[in-house]
C-alpha cells in the first residue's frame, strides 16, 4: 500500500497485481452523511409510529417491534446493497473492505451491530475519537468489521497518447512512478522544450539511464501502461521529434 501525500490517498494492490487508488472518507463528511440518514430514519419512524398508533395497545408493541427493525435495519439493507446508505450517497461515500473491494453481508452486519459501542458515552464521542486518531478514520465497528469508508472517486477519462513505438520498462516502477510518466506524455506537447528536458532528467533517474532520447523512451513506456501495442514506427525518431 503505497500513501500519496496530502491528499491522503492510498494504492492497494489486489491479488490480481493490479492497483486501485482509495481515499478515506474524513469525519466531516461521514457526520453529514450520518446526518441525512438520521433525518430520514427519523422520518420514517414518525410515519409509522403516526400509523400503528391508530391500533392501541397492540399498535404501541407494533412501534416497538417497528422501531427496534428499522432503526437497526437501515444502513444494513442499505450497504450491503452498494455500501451506501442516502446519505452516503448523497456525499459521495461507500462501505468497503479495508483491501479497497466490496463489503461483505457479514462486515456489514458486524460493523453496525458495534454502532452502540461507538456511541458510548453519548453522541457517537468514542467513535468519534477513534477516527480521528487513525489515518483512514476508522470507528471502531470498522476496526472489527475490517471495513472503511472511502470517497466514490468519479473516474477522469485520461487524455488519449499519440500511436508510436511501444517498449516494456527494464525495471519495475512504483504506482506513483507510472503515474509520472503517463502524466508527462499526456502533458509533453503543452510543455516547453525546457521544462519538457527539466522533467525527463528527473524521471530517468527512475530507470538508472542515460538522457540520450530520453524523452522517447518515456513515451514509448507510457504508451505500454496505457494498453498502446507496437505499430512498427522506427526507432529512435529523429533528435527533438519524439
Amino acid at each position: 500500500m503505497l500513501n500519496h501525500g496530502l491528499e491522503n490517498r492510498e494504492y492497494i494492490k489486489l491479488p490480481e497485481g493490479v492497483d486501485i487508488a482509495i481515499t478515506p472518507a474524513g469525519v466531516v463528511a461521514r457526520s453529514y452523511a450520518y446526518l441525512i440518514d438520521f433525518i430520514i430514519l427519523g422520518l420514517v419512524l414518525i410515519a409509522v409510529s403516526s400509523v400503528l398508533a391508530f391500533l392501541g395497545d397492540a399498535g404501541q408493541g407494533l412501534i416497538l417491534i417497528a422501531y427496534f427493525v428499522i432503526s437497526w435495519g437501515y444502513n444494513i439493507l442499505y450497504e450491503m446493497e452498494n455500501g451506501q446508505t442516502p446519505g452516503k450517497k448523497r456525499l459521495k461515500i461507500r462501505v468497503v473492505q479495508d483491501n479497497g473491494l466490496p463489503a461483505s453481508f457479514s462486515q456489514i452486519v458486524v460493523r453496525n451491530l458495534l454502532r452502540p459501542a461507538d456511541m458510548l458515552p453519548i453522541g457517537y464521542f468514542l467513535g468519534l475519537v477513534v477516527m480521528l486518531f487513525n489515518n483512514r478514520f476508522k470507528r471502531i465497528g470498522d476496526w472489527a468489521a475490517g471495513t472503511m469508508v472511502i470517497y466514490e472517486d468519479e473516474l477522469e477519462a485520461r487524455p488519449e497518447l499519440s500511436k508510436g513505438q511501444v517498449h516494456v520498462p527494464t525495471v519495475s516502477l512504483t504506482t506513483e512512478e507510472q503515474l509520472a510518466v503517463l502524466a508527462f506524455a499526456e502533458r509533453h506537447d503543452e510543455l516547453s522544450d525546457a521544462r519538457r528536458h527539466e522533467l525527463a532528467r528527473i524521471l530517468a533517474e527512475s530507470f538508472a539511464t542515460d538522457e540520450n532520447n530520453i524523452e522517447w523512451q518515456l513515451l514509448s513506456y507510457a504508451r505500454h501502461y496505457a494498453g498502446q501495442v507496437n505499430d512498427n514506427t522506427g526507432y529512435p525518431p529523429q533528435e527533438g521529434k519524439p
